[in-house]
């Protein structure tokens, strides 16, 4: 009896990551870039919100941190060989679930993208026909011209209107509207399947991950 309950213990990890990490005293972690979330500068260890983020992890489990730059598939492919411990990148759920052998954490981080206004603009909420900065990095351009807006590349005296994050616009003195264009859920990943890494994971996540807009709003002003 007492093995048949061992069996059905939870969490468990088949494949031992969490242990294997406590035991070899490092855990392997695969970043692809996408700033603010994770940006390499060409050398040295990477910078970011969720690469802060998962040094103080690997602070809390005593362990060291092997860092491996990948593309983001690459990154999650890495985690089904069993090669990647943890990949991070701004990561959106929708991105994570449906790659074979990754699995998502809780969403830590809902990210709103809108348009904001300048404070002077009259009718703020209506785009119509209206010019709206749309920066390049940002897939927003369909989406602005299906709301009746007109993309431009350029932040100018002409034009009231920029669309992007809300945490942003809102360092840059921007109102928001009621033009809401994409809604992004921000998670890691881990290998599908190891309940108690994924477990630990969610644990820190949710104890640390309460106050990011204010360090988003923060590293851009």
């Amino acid at each position: 009896m007492l093995i048949a309950c061992d069996d059905i213990r939870f969490p468990r990890d088949p494949e031992k990551t969490l242990e294997t990490v406590l035991a070899d005293g490092e855990m392997t972690v695969a970043f692809a870039d996408n700033s603010p979330w994770v940006t390499f500068h060409g050398e040295g260890p990477p910078q970011g919100i969720e690469v802060d983020l998962v040094r103080a992890f690997a602070d809390e489990l005593g362990v060291v941190i092997d860092w491996k730059r990948l593309g983001a598939f690459s990154a999650l492919e890495g985690l089904e060989r069993g090669d990647i411990d943890l990949a991070i990148g701004g990561f959106d759920r929708k991105d994570v679930t449906p790659v074979a052998g990754a699995a998502p954490s809780y969403v830590y981080f809902k990210e709103v993208f809108d348009v904001g206004a300048r404070p002077a603009t009259v009718g703020s909420d209506d785009m119509a026909g209206r010019k709206v900065y749309v920066p390049q990095d940002l897939p927003l351009t369909k989406i602005v011209e299906n709301k009746g807006g007109i993309p431009v590349e350029a932040w100018s005296d002409a034009v009231d209107y920029a669309a992007g994050p809300r945490w942003l616009l809102e360092t840059k003195g921007l109102l928001p509207t009621d033009i809401e264009l994409h809604r992004a859920e921000h998670v890691m990943a881990v290998r599908q399947g190891e309940s108690a890494w994924l477990m630990r994971l969610e644990r820190f996540l949710r104890r640390e991950t309460k106050d990011i807009g204010a360090r988003l709003r923060e590293i851009m002003q």
